[in-house]
């Protein structure tokens, strides 16, 4: 494995290392997408994130295990997550919140002033941890999940000094 893009230290205080998606990384977050999702992507559809200019798509690790990914795209001054998951194991131990806050710090860099994203109508937790970290909807895509014909609710957050405090 190549060296870390970043370390951070998680609310348990625990090592996270973060690494940007590589081929190595692929399966394991396939495995851990086709447990968290009905119509999880495939394999072959995180293998153009690895080299994406418009955006990026980290990997975060506890030693060796892998315990969640993230990924975004850019377009001006917005950018999309495009996938945000936390292992089964680790999920409600704050570490949700913890990644969101590091997708927050990372488009702020790239000149980012609101993120938005697609969620399940019916995954009541990741909509309430998104509303927790200041997202409001914004609107719905009918049918939008193909293989369940499940509604999206469009989320967006505006990435302003006011709205940040609440975050710390």
């Amino acid at each position: 494995m190549s060296e870390p893009y970043d370390i951070i230290i998680s609310p348990q205080n625990v090592e996270i290392k973060v690494f940007l998606l590589e081929e190595d990384h692929v399966d394991s977050v396939h495995a851990m997408e086709v447990e968290s999702y009905p119509d999880a992507w495939s394999r072959e559809l995180f293998l153009p994130e690895i080299n994406n200019r418009a955006g990026k798509f980290f990997v975060f690790f506890i030693e060796d295990s892998l315990i969640g990914y993230a990924g975004y795209w850019l377009g001006g001054e917005e950018a999309h997550i495009t996938k945000f998951t936390v292992a089964p194991a680790h999920r409600r131990k704050g570490l949700g919140t913890f990644f969101m806050n590091y997708l927050f710090e990372q488009v702020r860099k790239e000149g980012a002033e609101r993120i938005i994203l697609e969620v399940r109508e019916m995954n009541y937790p990741a909509r309430s941890l998104y509303e927790k970290m200041g997202f409001d909807t914004i609107g719905i895509r009918i049918g939008y999940y193909a293989r369940t014909r499940e509604n999206a609710v469009v989320m967006a957050r505006y990435l302003n000094e006011k709205l940040d405090q609440a975050d710390i």
